[in-house]
């Protein structure tokens, strides 16, 4: 568990990527900082979790005893409450060694802390079960999509298990997503093992930076590695979509994974690329910037958003 020092600094840098650009000298700072401990990883997201918990309307009421505090001394009282909440447990915590199942509704996200000092994130609609015995760690993904920062034990195997698709991990982070017949996997530090229960003996190795789309029947023969494109894939654990060329079809997919009003799209217009970065949540300024791109119109029905041309 990371020591209240760390979930002080942790506070203190989830206050300053919020509060600011993020340049390339912040950047340096921030991936110095990470890089001196592996926990500190999962305290920078508790401690993030925990700022996107605060109501911030509320923050001026704990220096009202002073007149009036300036900015820095604002961000260090933030930075302070965050810490004793994130210190708290703004995660979900699981203890012990039995097998535990964790999910998400529709438009639900989760943080868990597992057993071994992993951290668990899942996204929208997503069902997982974890045991974890002794000898290894396991995490089935039934549905949906989460994302691992695995404490290192390499005596004791971390395997994501999406149908006949097993990711195996020795401290690292990285995210895994059930769709359409394939596991997905993204890394976004050290390395991953991939391989397919259909053929064990073969298996891929997926670095940082990368993504590999899995077929759960063909197995890692059959898999497309590519580099980049991770951050943006992953912009929902921030609450965002990034969208960089996606067609307009494959975007309104991913709004209706996490919002209750569903969007369709008019068949001529879903192969129309479009780009932008959009909260999670905000399917009418997705609508209405889509229609803008494509030259399409925006029509409703209920609940419903069409967009036609």
């Amino acid at each position: 568990m990371a020591t209240d020092t760390t979930m002080d600094a942790a506070a203190m840098w989830a206050v300053r990527l919020e509060g600011a650009p993020r340049d390339d000298a912040m950047q340096a700072a921030l991936d110095a900082w990470l890089a001196e401990d592996p926990r500190r990883h999962g305290a920078l997201i508790r401690a993030q979790a925990a700022w996107a918990a605060l109501d911030v309307v509320a923050v001026p009421a704990v220096i009202a005893d002073d007149a009036p505090a300036s900015p820095a001394r604002r961000r260090w009282l933030a930075a302070a409450g965050l810490a004793a909440i994130a210190t708290a447990g703004t995660a979900w915590w699981l203890d012990g060694e039995r097998d535990q199942a964790v999910a998400t509704a529709h438009g639900e996200q989760r943080r868990a802390r597992l057993a071994d000092g992993s951290t668990m994130l899942l996204n929208t609609d997503t069902r997982s079960r974890i045991a974890y015995t002794p000898a290894h760690r396991q995490v089935m993904l039934d549905r949906g999509e989460a994302w691992f920062d695995v404490a290192h034990n390499r005596r004791r195997p971390f395997v994501v298990v999406a149908g006949a698709i097993r990711v195996e991990a020795v401290g690292t982070a990285f995210a895994v997503r059930r769709r359409a017949g394939l596991a997905e996997v993204l890394v976004t530090a050290g390395r991953v093992r991939v391989w397919s229960t259909a053929d064990p003996a073969r298996f891929l190795f997926v670095d940082a930076g990368r993504r590999a789309s899995v077929p759960e029947q063909a197995g890692v023969g059959r898999a497309a590695v590519t580099d980049g494109g991770v951050a943006d894939a992953l912009a929902w654990r921030r609450g965002e979509i990034v969208l960089e060329g996606m067609t307009l079809g494959d975007a309104a997919a991913e709004f209706n994974r996490y919002n209750t009003r569903q969007l369709a799209v008019e068949a001529p217009l879903a192969e129309r690329r479009i780009v932008g970065w959009f909260r999670t949540d905000d399917v009418e300024g997705f609508a209405r910037s889509a229609a803008t791109m494509t030259g399409a119109r925006i029509e409703r029905d209920g609940d419903a958003i069409r967009i036609v041309e």
